[in-house]
């Protein structure tokens, strides 16, 4: 098993371009523009917006939840590709979730980062669109128990690549990234898996796909603080979960 740091040195012995160069040809001509979610879960800020500064071929505008939630309704798509959500917000109006979710049906990339998983507990059709669940308790879910879901800071975990072939991950190796793992959460069967994780305390996949609507989602749990975000394979599938749900792969 191979460390983040590793990784990228066993791409380049296989010939295969390293992650910076191979970020550089995918980079699409016109920057993908990114309305970016936070709030209602403290995170390394200073770090993180670097982090999101540094990305290539990539804009973003911040928006924090809940006063940003008017934003995300139809006609977002026209000013946006993309929306990735950093946030744990539990405060958005019942006309404001309905205005999302029109949203969705014109089509709009989504991804969702890390404790998103726990956003929104009691809106059903937002757990649809994400295709997971964080459980705070026992739930019987499809005739299956779930639950109560756990989580561990600061975890070596060792990441699968699953599904080799699909755009997101396609030539990516596996990885250990350090991190916060979540235990005994759901996900829907009718979910699309890319990675695993192989750890006693991170018991879900790591990343899956998702579609509602008209719009791609992908739902990747890594990026609880620095360690993570300074991970290049961590830089790499967010990148890719990006275009791949603008259908700009």
């Amino acid at each position: 098993m191979k460390t983040c740091v590793r990784a990228g040195l066993v791409l380049l012995v296989a010939g295969v371009p390293s992650l910076a160069i191979a970020q550089q040809q995918a980079t699409p001509a016109k920057p993908l523009k990114v309305l970016l979610t936070y709030g209602g879960h403290e995170f390394q800020e200073k770090e993180f917006f670097a982090m999101w500064d540094a990305l290539p071929g990539v804009t973003y505008m911040k928006a924090p939840l809940p006063d940003s939630a008017r934003l995300l309704k139809p006609g977002l798509e026209k000013e946006y590709d993309a929306i990735v959500c950093y946030d744990m917000n539990n405060k958005i109006a019942p006309e404001q979730q309905q205005a999302f979710l029109s949203l969705l049906d014109r089509g709009i990339g989504v991804v969702l980062l890390h404790h998103n998983l726990a956003a929104e507990p009691d809106w059903t059709e937002y757990a649809e669109v994400r295709g997971g669940r964080w459980l705070g308790g026992k739930a019987t879910i499809d005739g299956k128990s779930y639950g109560p879901s756990t989580y561990d800071h600061d975890q070596q975990i060792p990441i699968r690549v699953v599904d080799k072939d699909h755009p997101i991950t396609r030539g990516l190796e596996d990885f250990v990234i350090n991190d916060e793992a979540y235990g005994n959460f759901y996900v829907s069967p009718k979910c699309h898996v890319l990675l695993a994780a192989n750890h006693a305390r991170d018991t879900g996949p790591f990343a899956w796909t998702n579609e509602f609507g008209k719009s791609r989602i992908v739902y990747f749990q890594a990026g609880h603080d620095a360690k993570a975000w300074a991970c290049p394979s961590y830089k790499e599938i967010l990148l890719r979960s990006i275009r791949w749900s603008t259908r700009r792969s």
